[in-house]
């Protein structure tokens, strides 16, 4: 049986980003996907990715082919898209193939082995730890390869964990209603895009129930547009994709429109998965949903949890010790710098998409929460309870009282869910205790709110 040092099974954007980070260290890594080298990182996504990603990650900004257009801001629309929030935030779409692959490129060139068209069947286990993966490989067929560390970075399919037993929490599965179901178009327009570097994103029950729809121009282009439609899984909504040719394909906008590229895929829209290590096991990206719950955007997410293990790797690597503790620093890291807003932004998805469209359109007219206050929330996951006692005082003997009074209590359940994930457990020991916290709040939000 051939061994590594880590073995990825999926080579998307969080599976690639972490095969670049380990390539500067020389450990023997393989990386694994169901799909050929050309095709790595084709998913339907809407291909954003804030560039303080780049920053914190000290990564340079893509460009060239490996970008499709700067992004300056986002528009966000309420139901009747007569009012209109802009919220300023530089960013990139990027070439989701082409930057996939350059950064397993730059892996190969250092080291790192990579197998196409080779699916993790299940992962190998002896004495509580993973020591390895049952591999399917064309032309080969099943082999078995040894790991040090296994990372499942397999996206939604969650090829490796979901194979474990329930007792290891790194299994712990999604229920369908905390995950958004997605489709989407790239389509070249008759002409180009006023303000190309602004994203439009659409808020409307009727339209994306439990979700949204979105118009992302390719700046560099112009007239190529991203545009698609997600609804909440598990409600027995509408075929996203019939939804989006109802209500927006239909506009004026798109006639004469041609389809570069379409299709779907499931997104994980909730809090942090527990933890993203165990025994010989890391799980990153989607599989782990680290993913923005209120936008559903996971690319910068997914590399900063790719570092974030990155990190905990090469420490355990080094200290020849692969147990949960000595990759505990992987969930420190990553809930410090993502986890905690995540949580947050879950709680703040809840409450989204339990309103009405009529409370949409009167708390976006109304102004209950300024541009400049949902800034802070999508950055930092902040909504501060001063933002919210100052516009029940202005708006006091106006309509919709429950609503106010509501978003208060939301602004609490924030804070105090993200103190929780900053207070993340030193040790796997408390894992248990913290996550029982955890869920305790959830349950009352959800009593209440």
């Amino acid at each position: 049986m051939v061994s590594y040092d880590v073995v990825i099974v999926g080579s998307g954007i969080a599976g690639a980003s972490l095969a670049y980070f380990l390539s500067k260290d020389g450990f023997k890594t393989l990386v694994l996907d169901v799909k050929p080298f050309e095709r790595l990182g084709d998913k339907p996504c809407g291909d954003a990715i804030g560039k303080h990603h780049f920053d914190e990650l000290g990564l340079e900004a893509p460009a060239g082919e490996l970008l499709e257009g700067y992004v300056r801001g986002i528009d966000v629309y309420s139901p009747s898209e007569k009012v209109k929030y802009r919220v300023m935030g530089d960013g990139y779409e990027v070439h989701r193939v082409k930057y996939t692959k350059y950064l397993l490129s730059e892996a190969i060139n250092k080291g790192v082995e990579f197998w196409g068209e080779s699916q993790g069947v299940e992962p190998l286990v002896k004495d509580g730890y993973v020591v390895g993966v049952s591999v399917w490989v064309k032309g080969r067929g099943r082999l078995e390869v040894g790991s040090k560390i296994l990372v499942d970075a397999s996206g939604m399919a969650r090829a490796i964990v979901r194979r474990l037993d329930f007792k290891w929490p790194v299994r712990e599965d999604i229920d369908p209603k905390d995950m958004n179901i997605a489709y989407r178009e790239v389509r070249k327009l008759k002409k180009e895009v006023e303000e190309p570097e602004i994203l439009r994103i659409y808020v409307s029950k009727k339209v994306a129930p439990g979700g949204y729809w979105w118009f992302f121009p390719y700046s560099k282009e112009g007239d190529v547009v991203n545009v698609g439609l997600g609804v909440q899984g598990g409600m027995n909504y509408p075929n996203p994709r019939d939804l989006l040719h109802e209500h927006v394909i239909s506009r004026e906008v798109f006639n004469g429109s041609e389809v570069v590229e379409a299709g779907g895929a499931a997104v994980p829209t909730r809090r942090p998965l527990k933890t993203l290590v165990w025994n010989g096991i890391a799980v990153t990206g989607d599989a782990a949903y680290a993913v923005n719950p209120v936008h559903g955007g996971g690319k910068g997410s997914a590399m900063l949890a790719s570092w974030c293990i990155s990190k905990s790797v090469r420490h355990a690597l080094e200290v020849g010790d692969t147990s949960a503790k000595s990759l505990w620093e992987a969930n420190i890291c990553f809930n410090k710098r993502y986890g905690a807003k995540q949580a947050a932004l879950d709680i703040f998805r809840l409450f989204l998409q339990r309103l009405s469209d009529e409370d949409l359109e009167y708390g976006m007219s109304k102004k209950i929460i300024k541009e400049e206050d949902l800034n802070t929330v999508s950055l930092k996951g902040d909504l501060e309870l001063s933002v919210v006692e100052k516009a029940m005082r202005l708006l006091a003997g106006l309509s919709r009282p429950s609503l106010l009074f509501k978003l208060r209590r939301v602004a609490h359940y924030m804070n105090d869910v993200k103190q929780l994930y900053m207070n993340y457990p030193e040790e796997p020991e408390g894992l248990a205790k913290w996550y029982w916290e955890v869920e305790k709040l959830y349950s009352r939000f959800k009593e209440e709110v």
